[in-house]
């Protein structure tokens, strides 16, 4: 399906959106990738890409980007942990509303015979019990992210909305919190599993542990993510959302554990309480996903923890 097609992928620079690229590429496919503030990862540099440069939140650029492209895998979001959305709110929501609503626009108007718009775990609201796609509307998203999540939410209904207006044959994928090789390691904007990276590496004792550590999630490997969204594109594109989502969870004081015992050391964990502690719980269904497109992940959290771990090591300086 994929072969000799003209693919625009948004957000390559990003960690699934570079492994997303790299499976398109081996399934064929001419590849198109918009580059913004983000650099080229190293995995992709060399490889057979069209490269163009600019930010989605200008219409010009996304109707550029656009141009001739058979397909569209869309995942660019600005985005951050706990600490860069609670508090730049309106400079997390705009953004993503203004990048959403311009490759849709430009993706009907150029006539795209099918489009992926990437949602996220995020959008659910708090719940005991594992979260299947109905329950994403059953309340508010928590406070702690709720500019990026409200954005999704609405990037959902855009979505939607021109599906329904315009017949356009769009998949909505929200992947579980993904992790892996080329995540962002940034310590103000990086998410869970990098946050306790950059910790780790630099043996840190006391450990600082943001909140309680009692939260519990679930975590997706990225090239896993990767894969269900191109099963996605190909098999369910009835602007019908889906989870992307492993089975397995743990808190995140379990996580830190893990991490850190992958560094080598036994500190002390002192927990935050002043710094939010997120969501209580978020766990997706992949019931849904499993049935409607086969996806079910391959890599576990132990496994995907000492790739990632790995590639950290061989691409940064531990200062320990």
């Amino acid at each position: 399906m994929y072969k000799n097609k003209k693919i625009l992928v948004t957000g390559a620079t990003g960690m699934i959106g570079s492994h997303l690229s790299e499976l398109l590429l081996e399934k064929g496919a001419d590849i198109r990738i918009l580059l913004h503030k983000r650099p080229l990862p190293k995995e992709l540099q060399g490889k057979d890409l069209e490269i163009i440069h600019g930010d989605l939140t200008e219409k010009p650029i996304a109707e550029n980007a656009v141009k001739g492209v058979d397909f569209v895998f869309h995942l660019a979001a600005f985005t951050g942990g706990l600490g860069r959305t609670s508090k730049h709110p309106a400079s997390t929501l705009t953004p993503n509303l203004e990048m959403d609503g311009n490759i849709l626009e430009a993706s009907k108007n150029e006539g795209i015979e099918r489009l992926l718009y990437a949602s996220c775990a995020c959008i659910y609201p708090n719940s005991d019990k594992d979260l299947a796609e109905d329950d994403a509307w059953n309340g508010e998203p928590p406070e702690a992210h709720a500019s990026y999540s409200w954005a999704k939410r609405i990037g959902e209904l855009q979505a939607r909305s021109y599906a329904k207006e315009f017949g356009m044959k769009i998949a909505i994928v929200r992947p579980s919190n993904s992790f892996g090789p080329r995540d962002n390691f940034d310590s103000e904007s990086s998410h869970v599993i990098g946050a306790l990276i950059i910790k780790a590496s630099k043996h840190l004792n006391p450990f600082p542990l943001w909140g309680d550590g009692s939260p519990i999630r679930e975590f997706i490997y990225a090239r896993d993510a990767a894969e269900g969204m191109i099963s996605a594109l190909e098999n369910y594109y009835n602007a019908d959302p889906i989870n992307l989502a492993s089975g397995e969870s743990c808190s995140i004081t379990d996580l830190a554990k893990k991490i850190i015992s992958l560094f080598n050391y036994n500190p002390k964990i002192e927990f935050d309480t002043s710094k939010p502690s997120g969501q209580k719980r978020r766990v997706l269904s992949n019931h849904k996903s499993e049935k409607v497109i086969g996806f079910k992940a391959k890599t576990t959290l132990d496994e995907g923890l000492k790739k990632t771990i790995t590639w950290y090591k061989q691409n940064y300086r531990e200062n320990k």
